[in-house]
């Protein structure tokens, strides 16, 4: 069974779009139901919904200050930094569906370094054209404020790591760009995936499907426990505003291996799989979200990140550690939504409006923060607005600025991104495209 690479997950946020097979297909399995799709829309959907969560939780002060009925949406908000996680599963269920067969038939170095030359044609232009937005602001803000923490931030070795995607594999607190870790750990999931993926072409064939059910829980155990003893609004990445060793290379390989094994017993199945309605995933989204209100008004364990009480308008702005605990039902989502068809959900996520904004997230991911801090400066520095924040005009600068950051997208996405990515890919030999 071939598959062209055509859907794109990040941090992370990275991936193929439709295009053209490099081999000819071969013929898929028969089922009752149909052979497996190349193309499954659904999925650029849930980009869209993760990069919207992301941003949603980065924006969420303004937007709980400025428009308090929001306040109701805080929970939600605050477990945003879980569309992170939601991506890792999704770009590991995505890299082992569309590649699994082609490189693996047989694994050679070649195909791997194949792989590796594709993911990096998605990932690293735009990340090194913001990157040198990050350069331009901060050397700016440098200037205009002579900060010393900026100063440690601009160090060249790190803006080196930056270059290299090496930067979250270590405990280095000052980030060039402080959100584009995800993208060093979404690497350092593909160069583990780039030899493992034999391994899992193996399972394929010779584990049995409640076998690949307990890989897939097992693998994302470790982060459910260990974010579980972390403290509220860490992110799943710091313990008294420091980050934790390993945490970066745990978090992103546990949740990027659970959705590979998720992709192997959606392969098993094919279409044929039947989903009883408690797992289908309209009901596993609502589940999701339900379970993140919960957790977030009974939490057993309150502890504040640095023992800051953080409230906007009365409502706790502060993310309950203990959301991870939905990460393993991100499987469930994921691989209900690969095989469903006529479910609501699946329906909305193939809506023209989240597809687009599906092949928009990776460039939207990026580039919002540095739209943030440019705001932020604005309303405060600028325009002193700090105190005014149900004022019209703090509101449409907040909006405006939303507005903005989609916008920015969009242009980087249609105008760099994609012409980027079709000169490297067409820079590869045409034997090494796995």
């Amino acid at each position: 069974m071939d598959r062209t690479e055509t859907t794109d997950v990040l941090p992370a946020f990275t991936g193929e779009l439709p295009g053209r097979p490099e081999e000819p297909a071969k013929p898929a399995a028969k089922d009752d139901r149909g052979p497996l799709p190349a193309f499954i829309p659904q999925l650029t959907g849930v980009r869209a919904l993760a990069a919207l969560w992301v941003l949603a939780f980065h924006f969420r002060p303004e937007l709980v200050s400025s428009f308090p009925f929001l306040g109701r949406l805080a929970p939600l908000f605050d477990a945003g930094y879980l569309g992170v996680d939601l991506f890792f599963v999704l770009s590991g269920f995505i890299m082992t569906y569309t590649h699994l067969d082609r490189m693996s038939e047989p694994w050679t170095p070649r195909k791997a370094l194949g792989f590796l030359w594709l993911r990096l044609s998605r990932i690293w232009p735009v990340m090194f054209l913001v990157l040198l937005g990050w350069a331009l602001y901060r050397a700016y803000s440098l200037q205009a404020n002579n900060d010393a923490s900026l100063q440690a931030a601009a160090s060249p070795a790190r803006f080196l790591e930056h270059v290299l995607l090496i930067q979250g594999w270590f405990i280095e607190p000052d980030q060039w760009n402080p959100i584009d870790w995800s993208l060093s750990a979404e690497w350092l999931a593909y160069l583990v995936f780039s030899v493992a993926v034999a391994v899992l072409a193996k399972m394929l064939k010779t584990v049995r499907v409640r076998s690949l059910v307990l890989c897939a829980l097992v693998s994302v155990f470790p982060i459910v426990a260990i974010g579980l003893t972390m403290e509220d609004g860490s992110d799943l990445l710091l313990f008294h505003n420091a980050l934790v060793p390993g945490m970066i290379p745990l978090r992103v390989l546990t949740e990027f291996f659970g959705g590979a094994f998720t992709a192997l017993i959606v392969l098993r199945y094919g279409r044929s799989a039947r989903l009883p309605w408690f797992l289908r995933p309209t009901v596993v989204f609502v589940v999701i979200v339900a379970v993140i209100f919960l957790v977030h008004h009974f939490d057993p364990f309150r502890r504040f990140n640095m023992n800051l009480d953080w409230r906007i308008n009365g409502h706790i702005m502060w993310g309950s550690a203990e959301t991870v605990v939905v990460v393993p039902l991100f499987l469930l989502l994921i691989g209900g939504l690969a095989i469903s068809t006529r479910e609501p959900s699946a329906w909305l996520l193939r809506t023209r409006l989240l597809i687009w904004g599906g092949k928009v997230s990776f460039a939207l991911y990026l580039v919002h923060w540095l739209v943030i801090d440019v705001m932020r400066h604005v309303i405060q520095t600028k325009l002193k607005l700090t105190d005014m924040p149900t004022s019209w005009e703090y509101r449409l600068i907040v909006l405006g600025f939303l507005a903005l950051t989609i916008g920015i997208a969009h242009v980087l996405h249609r105008f760099f991104e994609e012409p980027t990515r079709r000169a490297m890919r067409r820079m590869l030999p045409e034997s090494m495209r796995a």
